[in-house]
This record gives structure tokens, C-alpha cells and sequence, in this order.
């Protein structure tokens, strides 16, 4: 079995993305940045492949941690953090 270089791409975007999540539910900031890695992964991914799925779940998903970056960095200025 050969890798190509999607595959490769492919499980970079699947390796950050569970390291970012595992960061995340140890309430490490970093998995913030590394989610967000992973879904610009998973949208390239996306376009080589041509997925629409793929690219609207990045899409979305790229707006959602962006927001929670956003909401986590407000909530900790606010604790003084």
C-alpha cells in the first residue's frame, strides 16, 4: 500500500484534530490554535478531493472554533486571567 499525498494531508488533518481535542478537554488554550490548523488540513483536504461535505464541514467548523477561541479568551479576560 502506498500513501499519497492526500492520505498524507488527510491524516495530518485527522492526527491535529485529535490533538487539538484532547488539548481542549484538558482546558489547554492550544488546542484552540491547533483545532484551527486542523480544519484549514481538513479544507484543503477537501478541495484536492473535491468534497463538498468535506469543505462545508470545514467551512463550519473553521467559524466555530474561531468563535470558541474568541469566547474562550473573552471568558478568561474576564477571570482576570
Amino acid at each position: 500500500m502506498t500513501l499519497t499525498f492526500n492520505d498524507v494531508f488527510g491524516f495530518a488533518a485527522f492526527a491535529s484534530n485529535v490533538a487539538g481535542n484532547l488539548m481542549l478537554t484538558r482546558k489547554n488554550a492550544g488546542g484552540w490554535h491547533v483545532r484551527i490548523v486542523s480544519i484549514l488540513l481538513w479544507g484543503a483536504y477537501g478541495v484536492q478531493t473535491a468534497s463538498l461535505p468535506i469543505i462545508a464541514n470545514a467551512v463550519t467548523f473553521l467559524g466555530i472554533n474561531i468563535y470558541g477561541l474568541w469566547n474562550w479568551r473573552r471568558m478568561a479576560a474576564a477571570e482576570g486571567r
